[in-house]
């Protein structure tokens, strides 16, 4: 039995519905940047490349599917110090993505090893993977990339894209203590102040009996 003659997969309705769905990130998505990574030494063996640079940004809107806030493990203490694990998934039309990226060859869809720039939160995500299958071919064509990101882990790369908000990020917080991830300064935060009273309240000297002074 054939599919219904009344109802075709034309061209007409795939248009109607690319043209929805961009309307609809419009509305609700978020001006994302897109950071395309450039290799520059890569390892073949391990699949990676602590060198790479990121030399261009381009604004895209997207939306964020996880509306309930970030995803992931979130914020954990583990036995490397206090870590934060976050992540989301994001939406972008492919039409729209191939708009942007049209004056750059190399670069036909979003990449595994990409970032992006959530204005939000202030943070870089790193694209994990990449569905570009859900919806399952909604009047036989496929209009949405989906992104799997987390929190990007600062390993060394080169950031030189001529906007202030990837370029000043401070790289100087990116430590062991924060597990290696991007977070923006808290302008807030009393790290200062709480150094100097824990000076005042831990003592060294041979009259504490907790000290590693020599008493022999």
């Amino acid at each position: 039995m054939a599919t219904n003659p009344y109802f075709k997969r034309e061209s007409v309705d795939q248009n109607l519905i690319e043209n929805l769905v961009i309307e609809s990130i419009k509305i609700h998505g978020h001006d994302f940047l897109y950071l395309p990574r450039t290799l520059v030494n890569e390892d073949t063996l391990f699949g990676e490349d602590t060198s790479s640079k990121f030399e261009n940004s381009v604004e895209i809107e997207m939306h964020v599917a996880s509306v309930d806030g970030f995803e992931g493990e979130g914020d954990i203490i583990s036995k490397l110090g206090f870590e934060i694990r976050d992540s989301m998934s994001v939406v972008v039309a492919k039409k729209r993505f191939e708009e942007e990226f049209a004056h750059l060859t190399t670069i036909n869809y979003p990449r595994e090893g990409d970032l992006l720039y959530f204005p939000l939160s202030k943070g870089l995500f790193e694209i994990k993977f990449v569905e570009h299958e859900n919806p399952f071919y909604q009047s036989g064509k496929l209009y949405v990339y989906q992104l799997s990101c987390e929190l990007f882990r600062y390993s060394h790369e080169d950031f030189d894209t001529d906007d202030d908000r990837i370029d000043d990020i401070n790289i100087d917080q990116v430590d062991s203590v924060t597990g290696g991830v991007t977070i923006p300064s808290d302008p807030f935060a009393t790290n200062d102040e709480l150094e100097t009273l824990g000076d005042d309240v831990f003592d060294f000297t041979e009259t504490d009996p907790f000290s590693e002074g020599d008493f022999m």
